[in-house]
C-alpha cells in the first residue's frame, strides 16, 4: 500500500517549470513521429547527395584546401547529424503560430519567462528529434562510409561543449527572427532569408575554408560560423590549444550578446504587434 502510494505520489509530484516545458517540447515530437522521420528521410537525402557530390570532385583530386576524401566526407556526415539537432531549435515557426492563432496573449500571462520557456521547449524537442536522428546517422556513417573519429578524447569533450553553444546559438538566431516578423509581418520571407544566412555563413553548404578570402572574413564576424563551422572544425582538430579556447571564447560571446539582443527586442516586439492587431 505505501509503495503504490509512493508510486502516485511521485507522479503528482510537480516537476520544475521549464523542465515541464522541455518534456512538452519532447512530447510534440513524439506525438507526431511521421514529422521525425520526414526530417530524418530528408537529411539522409541531402548526406547521399553531398557524399556524391563531393566524391565526384575527389575522383579527380586528392586536396580540396586542408580537406582530403577521409575529412570531407566526415565534415558531411556531422553536418547532416547536427543540423537534425540544431533545427529543433525552430523558434520562428513556434512563435507565429503563437501570433497566427492569437495565442500570444495568452502566453503572456503564463508564469515563466517566454525566452526561458522557448528554450525549453526547443532543448526537449531536440533531445527526441535531433537526438534520434544524429545517432542513425553517425551509425550510417560511422559503420558505412567510414567517417574519420575525433583526433582525441579531448576534441570530443570540446566538441560537445561547442555543438551546445552552437545550439543555444541556433535557438537565441530563431528568436530574434521570430521577433523580426513582429514588425514585418511577413514571417516566410524572413524566415527564409534566415535560413539563407545560417546555411552559406555557418559552413553547412560548403567549409567555410573553401570560401574566397572576403567572404571567409564576412562569415567570421557574425555569429553563424559558431552553429557549425567551429564545432566542426574541433571535431577534425583544425582548432587546438589557444586557438580553441578563442573559438570556445567566441561561441560563449554570441551567446551572451544574442541573449541580450533577444531581451532588449522583446517588449518593442510585443508592443509593435498590439498595434498591428497581434
Amino acid at each position: 500500500m505505501s509503495g503504490a502510494a509512493s508510486l502516485e505520489g511521485l507522479r503528482m509530484a510537480p516537476r520544475p517549470r521549464y523542465l515541464a516545458l522541455a518534456l512538452t517540447g519532447a512530447q510534440r515530437m513524439i506525438a507526431y513521429p511521421r514529422t521525425v522521420l520526414l526530417n530524418l528521410l530528408a537529411n539522409l537525402v541531402w548526406l547521399a547527395v553531398s557524399y556524391q557530390l563531393w566524391a565526384a570532385v575527389f575522383s579527380s583530386t586528392a586536396q580540396v584546401g586542408s580537406f582530403d576524401w577521409a575529412r570531407m566526407r566526415t565534415y558531411v556526415l556531422l553536418v547532416q547529424a547536427l543540423a537534425l539537432f540544431l533545427n529543433a531549435t525552430d523558434a520562428v515557426y513556434r512563435m507565429v503560430i503563437l501570433v497566427r492563432m492569437g495565442d500570444i496573449a495568452t502566453e503572456l500571462l503564463r508564469p515563466y519567462d517566454i525566452l526561458r520557456g522557448q528554450l525549453a521547449i526547443s532543448t526537449g524537442a531536440a533531445l527526441v528529434s535531433g537526438g534520434l536522428g544524429a545517432v542513425v546517422i553517425a551509425a550510417v556513417g560511422f559503420v558505412w562510409l567510414d567517417a574519420l573519429p575525433p583526433i582525441s578524447p579531448g576534441a570530443a569533450v570540446w566538441f560537445a561543449v561547442s555543438v551546445l553553444l552552437g545550439f543555444l546559438i541556433r535557438f537565441l538566431v530563431g528568436f530574434i527572427t521570430a521577433l523580426i516578423t513582429f514588425w514585418t509581418m511577413n514571417w516566410l520571407g524572413v524566415s527564409w532569408a534566415q535560413t539563407a544566412l545560417v546555411s552559406i555563413l555557418s559552413g553547412a553548404l560548403i567549409p567555410l575554408e573553401l570560401y574566397p578570402e572576403w567572404l571567409r572574413s564576412l562569415a567570421l564576424v557574425f555569429p553563424f560560423h559558431g552553429i557549425l563551422h567551429t564545432p566542426l572544425a574541433i571535431y577534425l582538430g583544425d582548432l587546438q590549444a589557444d586557438a580553441l579556447s578563442r573559438a570556445l571564447a567566441v561561441q560563449a560571446f554570441w551567446v551572451v550578446a544574442l541573449w541580450g539582443l533577444a531581451r532588449l527586442m522583446w517588449r518593442p516586439g510585443v508592443r509593435a504587434l498590439e498595434i498591428q492587431g497581434g
